[in-house]
């Protein structure tokens, strides 16, 4: 099976594509405004492995939590490369699974502690996702500082963007720094959910600051 992944919501885009020998092709963007390479990117991906866009069985595309930009760059362009096969349905997953999912393919204990996994949404609120026993029984989901201090004492945080949080907010939580394998982010990404990729849409988490503005006001 060639399974072609695309995600643009973690620290570097990334585009990953897994043979049918199960040999990995991998490109990382890390420049500005990356996103506008993501087409090319993927087109010398799949012309480094010998293969063309009709020999892809199956495609993986990152839908958030993140750049509501570059999720939006992913699946338009993925929409593009498609265009031809309206019904072709695609694997969609969250980036903080396969955050989780490094740190506990990495580190065995891992497994039997509470994680949450912490990306930034705003200065102040973060998409955040926790798991216990291997599974996500929170998020994701955007929180604030009421919710960061109160609900996850005993979390593990994941991902460098929780640094931030933690000192911010003077958190006394252990920080752990992820790094992304393509073992795990393929695991993640045969977990997901088969949409049409004509309805792929991103995760959308954050209501315009206009709307929660205005919902603070009513509520006084």
């Amino acid at each position: 099976m060639n399974l072609l992944i695309i995600s643009t919501t973690l620290k570097n885009i990334l585009v990953v594509l897994k043979n049918e020998k199960n040999k990995i092709y991998t490109r990382i963007l890390t420049e500005n405004k990356s996103g506008n390479y993501l087409a090319n990117t993927i087109k010398e991906v799949i012309e480094e492995s010998k293969t063309n866009i009709k020999n892809i069985d199956e495609f993986g595309i990152d839908i958030g939590p993140g750049s509501f930009t570059g999720i939006r760059v992913a699946i338009s362009t993925l929409q593009g490369l498609l265009i031809d096969y309206p019904e072709k349905e695609v694997y969609t997953f969250f980036s903080s699974d396969v955050l989780y999912r490094s740190a506990v393919n990495n580190n065995p204990d891992f497994k039997k502690k509470k994680l949450a996994v912490l990306k930034r949404a705003r200065e102040n609120a973060a998409y955040a996702s926790i798991y216990e026993d291997e599974k996500r029984i929170f998020g994701p989901q955007m929180v604030f500082e009421e919710f960061l201090r109160d609900s996850m004492n005993n979390c593990i945080l994941i991902n460098e963007e929780a640094e931030y949080f933690k000192n911010k907010y003077r958190l006394e939580n252990e920080v752990f720094y992820s790094n992304i394998d393509e073992k795990s982010l393929i695991e993640e990404v045969l977990k997901g959910k088969r949409v049409k990729i004509k309805s792929l849409e991103p995760l959308y988490l954050q209501k315009p600051l206009a709307v929660e503005n205005l919902e603070k006001r009513k509520t006084k």
